[in-house]
């Protein structure tokens, strides 16, 4: 049995956005908890005169997703035959939804989604796939997709993409017990604590992060660290009253502004003054709101 809808106030700006759009948000069963983060569901109307674009800021984690009915692409690669297969990424991509689009998605935490392929996430990271990233994967994708295409409603499609993912599972495939704990420390560090000290706590060697970090991630763990450390300094954006990007550089711990502001563009693809614009001019007080919640005391 999976959980009830997410509240909103738990996901994040993006997504709050599109509620108009009917999104909803569902969490896994029990055994799946440790590998998927939810999985989600929107429909935008037909009537739409313009696609909907939002930016998805990369945190480690990979998704799937089934295009029931109009068109959806990321980075301009568009669903084919059904299905985009968007792994780890380094960079933040740009979803874009067309008018009468339906969309059915799961989302799996940072390392964890590796559980379901059989091959180093390093052999596709940061890739958009279609149909052919079927290869990559432990159950039948191409079966899945129809059947998810037929089915009536969302509890449907979650119940029958968690049979696929407990028979992918029961192969035998999980995440090394290292991989999570170390997870949790880089992100609790926020890119601010050098890796010597990060390899010290977690009891690994470089070698061995180095790894772990492309059989389950595809990326490095110095690429996985300033991810957080930018996804950090969006946060201090997002409350910036205004301070200036100077300040923000300090309070992320970068040395000086010109290494925040090569970091920040090299993830999200804007500099953080046309990154603070865009928030200001697309969704300021839910930004704040979100601020809120990701620095609550």
């Amino acid at each position: 049995m999976t959980s009830t809808l997410a509240s909103l106030s738990a996901q994040t700006t993006w997504q709050r956005n599109l509620a108009a759009f009917g999104y909803r948000q569902i969490s896994p069963m029990l055994a799946l908890a440790p590998y998927v983060q939810h999985y989600w569901e929107l429909a935008l109307p037909a009537g739409q005169t313009l696609a909907h674009r939002e930016l998805l800021h990369p945190d480690g984690g990979s998704s799937l997703l089934f295009q029931l009915a109009g068109e959806l692409n990321i980075n301009g690669v568009r669903a084919q035959q059904g299905v985009l297969f968007s792994p780890t990424a380094a960079h933040s991509g740009q979803l874009s939804l067309a008018a009468g689009v339906r969309v059915f998605a799961v989302r799996f935490h940072p390392g964890m989604g590796a559980a379901f392929w059989h091959c180093a996430a390093s052999e596709f990271a940061s890739e958009v796939l279609g149909l052919e990233g079927a290869r990559y994967l432990r159950f039948d994708l191409p079966a899945l997709t129809e059947q998810l295409q037929l089915a009536p409603d969302m509890p449907s499609r979650v119940a029958l993409l968690e049979t696929a993912l407990r028979g992918a599972l029961a192969q035998g495939a999980t995440a090394p017990g290292a991989l999570t704990p170390t997870l949790a420390l880089l992100r609790a560090a926020r890119g601010q604590q050098p890796l010597s000290q990060l390899l010290a706590q977690a009891g690994l060697g470089q070698r061995q992060l180095e790894r772990l970090f492309s059989r389950y991630l595809g990326l490095t763990a110095k690429q996985f660290s300033r991810l957080h450390r930018v996804a950090y300094s969006r946060e201090l954006l997002k409350q910036a009253q205004p301070e200036p990007l100077a300040e923000i550089a300090y309070l992320a711990s970068y040395s000086d502004q010109a290494h925040f502001s090569h970091d920040f563009k090299s993830v999200v693809g804007l500099t953080p003054g046309q990154y603070l614009r865009r928030v200001r001019a697309r969704y300021h007080n839910a930004e704040q709101a979100d601020a809120a919640i990701v620095h609550r005391p």
